[in-house]
This record gives C-alpha cells, sequence and structure tokens, in this order.
C-alpha cells in the first residue's frame, strides 16, 4: 500500500484546522467521554479563547471534525479509478482500506472514528455524516462490480447485495481492530470472494473452493 498524506500537517497554519487537529489527538487520548475543551486546549498551541470563537461547544467541534475525516479518507484513502478492469479496481480500492497484516493502520485515526460512531446511535448530526460516508463507499463498490458485470468480467449477480456484503465486512474489520487489537487481515479471504463468487471465468473453481 502506497504513504497515504497526513490527514494534518504537524503545524497546521489554519486556526480552525489547528482547533480540529487539537481536538483529533486530545480524543484519540482520551475518548469522547473524558473529552473536554480544556483538554483540547492543551494540544492547541494557541489561545483556548479562540476554540470558543469558532465553536459553539464539544459537539459543534467534534461534528466538524468528523466531516473533516470523512472528506480526508474520501480523498486520500478511498481513491476509486477508472483505470483499469473492474477486477483491478475492486482489490485496488479494498487495498486502500484494509491493511496488510504486517502494515500498521492509522490507529489514531481509527480508533477516533469508532470513538464517534458510537455517538450516531444517539445523535442524528452524527448518523448523518456516517451516513454519507457509508452511501458514497457503498456506491464506488457497488458502481465497480455493475461494471464487471456489464464488461463480463464479473458474473451476472446483484450488485446491490454485493456492494452491502462487502461494505459491511470492511466496516466489521475496521471495528474489530480497533475494539481488540487484532492484526489479522481479511484480505485474503476478499481475494477469494473475488476469485471464487464475482469473476466470470471462475465459476468452475467454485467447487474446488468449498472443497478446500
Amino acid at each position: 500500500m502506497e504513504q497515504r498524506d497526513p490527514l494534518f500537517s504537524d503545524e497546521p497554519e489554519d486556526t480552525q484546522i489547528a482547533i480540529l487537529k487539537a481536538t483529533f489527538d486530545a480524543l484519540a487520548e482520551h475518548g469522547y467521554a473524558d473529552l473536554t475543551i480544556d483538554r483540547i486546549g492543551q494540544y492547541f498551541p494557541k489561545s483556548q479563547g479562540l476554540i470558543f470563537y469558532h465553536y459553539d461547544g464539544k459537539d459543534d467541534l467534534l461534528i466538524d471534525l468528523l466531516d473533516h475525516l470523512l472528506e480526508r479518507f474520501e480523498q486520500i484513502g478511498m481513491p476509486v479509478s477508472d483505470e483499469g478492469d473492474s477486477e483491478t479496481r475492486l482489490r485496488s480500492l479494498f487495498d486502500q482500506v484494509i491493511p496488510e497484516t504486517s502494515e500498521q493502520p492509522d490507529q489514531k485515526y481509527e480508533k477516533v472514528l469508532i470513538e464517534l460512531r458510537t455517538q450516531a446511535a444517539q445523535d442524528e448530526e452524527y448518523q448523518k455524516c456516517f451516513n454519507q460516508s457509508h452511501d458514497i463507499f457503498r456506491e464506488s463498490v457497488q458502481q465497480i462490480i455493475q461494471d464487471g458485470i456489464e464488461s463480463g468480467d464479473f458474473r451476472e449477480t446483484d450488485p446491490d447485495l454485493v456492494a452491502d456484503f462487502l461494505v459491511t465486512l470492511v466496516s466489521g474489520d475496521i471495528f474489530e481492530r480497533v475494539t481488540t487489537g487484532s492484526r489479522r487481515s481479511i484480505l485474503s479471504e476478499l481475494d477469494n470472494y473475488i476469485e471464487y463468487r464475482l469473476l466470470a471465468d471462475k465459476e468452475h473453481n467454485e467447487d474446488e473452493l468449498n472443497n478446500t
């Protein structure tokens, strides 16, 4: 996997970005329940009064942080290339969002997302942000599957159901890595799924997979 651009520069020049970086660092360290503006201020090199100037409170700030993180994820973590065949595009997409076993994922980023995702169960603003990002990722997968069917690369299947399954699998993998510290990778099983369930010219190998 190629080295991704950082989510934040070490010393952001823009004040609001600097506040978001301080919030990101404080949230990764303390978690949502123990996060306060005072603790965010410990990671912010300027006057704490600037935080209150730009934001009404903790949740107002965290929603802005979530928007920023999901936008950056779409920019640097989830590129959807139009180049290559559908198999190549699908594998490339998963390579970007799932680390190999030997790779160290961005644990702070994933931890912060899990902390914020838990708020979505009770807060519609958080839910709205995650739903928008989820839909973009799901639509990207669905479009690749649809293109693959039309080109003959993939067998006839339901692109919506396949996209739902794959996105759920990826989401579950991220949650398990953060909450259990697992270093296992599901990439090999995703490879098998693509190889034996999707590729049109691999249908005859399905029995071979089931018998191994």
